[in-house]
């Protein structure tokens, strides 16, 4: 039985990795017969014998056929002053279980890590818009020398103050606290460099809304006249920025969390009591979760009949079901998890979840015909 294996390697031309091209050799395409098989590397391929071997990117089984991808970019400061390194893998599997069971995996992932390099500027930032999360409001990200761009950029906080002697107690030690007429039930923000102080050199990275790594999944069989196959995605590494509310106003509605404010000593060490002003609101990791998530994007299940039908005048009619977005595991409380969305005002930024129409959940019946 024939046995194909075909390998993809793209490694830079010139041995520069970081000479801010994005330039690969050509396609490496390599089929071997009986129990060969070709073990993938980065920069070439080798030949090996063996069979029912799955290990570090080596794969011999006669009768099967597999495939798989090995990317790596690296680029360095383009003209936009940033640099990044992608790192990618796919993998794909088909197979037959006696006459009539097919079935098929793919795998494919990709991890990707960025830093900005050479911002020509005074500061070597530039600045993200204000007035985004409410009106008023500051600004909250923005790309920076050694920072990933689009980063987040606020207050870390230390929890809600309880009572007046945990005030007292914190300005003791020499913290600055930001609210003028402080009290229980207030944020506790953090006072990074202790200069007595809540202001801009108390703001930090508070993560970025860029995955480090990208999943996705397609599995399938064929069984007589039956097929089912789901696909998934993930992404894993994100920040969201959640902001759902007008903080500069007292009357648009909350979301639900609210019920789990400050309303007394020890009812909440992360939501604040409510008040008429954006005080304990200024942009912090209160706005900030975590981004993870794997949904299962979509569910088919099919049959076809033609096998039913005497004669060829039918070659295909297949029924199938279909159900798109069935599912999502997350930890994210919004609406859904998968934002990407960039600012209006600039579009290197993403992560920005300010209450967008989630994506529905659809099921379909369709037919298939082929004469």
């Amino acid at each position: 039985m024939n046995f194909g294996w075909i390998s993809r390697v793209h490694p830079r031309r010139g041995g520069d990795e970081h000479s801010g091209r994005d330039e690969h050799a050509p396609e490496r395409t390599h089929r071997y017969d009986g129990d060969q098989c070709l073990r993938a590397v980065r920069g070439g391929g080798a030949v090996a014998a063996g069979a029912g071997v799955l290990a570090h990117g080596q794969l011999c089984r006669a009768g099967r056929r597999a495939e798989i991808l090995l990317v790596r970019r690296c680029a360095g400061a383009g003209h936009h002053g940033h640099g990044h390194a992608r790192h990618g893998q796919a993998l794909t599997w088909d197979d037959t279980l006696g006459k009539d069971f097919k079935y098929n995996i793919s795998l494919n992932g990709s991890y990707n890590k960025n830093e900005v390099g050479n911002i020509p500027t005074s500061d070597g930032i530039i600045h993200g818009a204000g007035d985004e999360l409410y009106n008023n409001a500051s600004e909250f990200y923005r790309a920076e020398n050694g920072q990933p761009i689009g980063y987040f950029w606020g207050y870390k906080t230390a929890g809600i103050f309880q009572n007046t002697q945990e005030i007292d107690e914190w300005r003791a030690v020499g913290n600055g606290i930001l609210q003028s007429n402080v009290q229980p039930g207030d944020v506790r923000f953090v006072d990074r460099n202790h200069d007595g102080q809540i202001n801009d050199k108390d703001k930090v990275n508070l993560g970025n809304g860029t995955p480090d790594f990208t999943l996705g999944l397609n599995l399938g069989f064929v069984y007589k006249g039956f097929d089912f196959s789901i696909v998934a995605n993930g992404a894993f590494g994100q920040q969201i920025v959640q902001s759902y509310r007008n903080h500069t106003r007292p009357t648009p509605n909350y979301t639900t969390a609210i019920l789990d404010r400050w309303h007394g000593e020890g009812t909440s060490n992360r939501i604040p009591r409510v008040t008429d002003s954006n005080i304990n609101y200024q942009f912090s990791d209160l706005f900030i979760q975590n981004g993870d998530y794997l949904r299962l994007s979509t569910l088919t299940l099919g049959y076809d009949f033609a096998k039913l039908f005497k004669g060829k005048a039918v070659s295909q009619a297949r029924l199938y079901f279909q159900v798109q977005n069935l599912f999502t595991i997350t930890g994210y409380d919004g609406m859904d998890p998968e934002i990407g969305f960039g600012s209006s005002n600039n579009s290197w930024v993403s992560g920005l979840d300010y209450g967008y129409y989630p994506r529905p959940r659809t099921v379909l019946v369709g037919v298939n015909l082929k004469f």
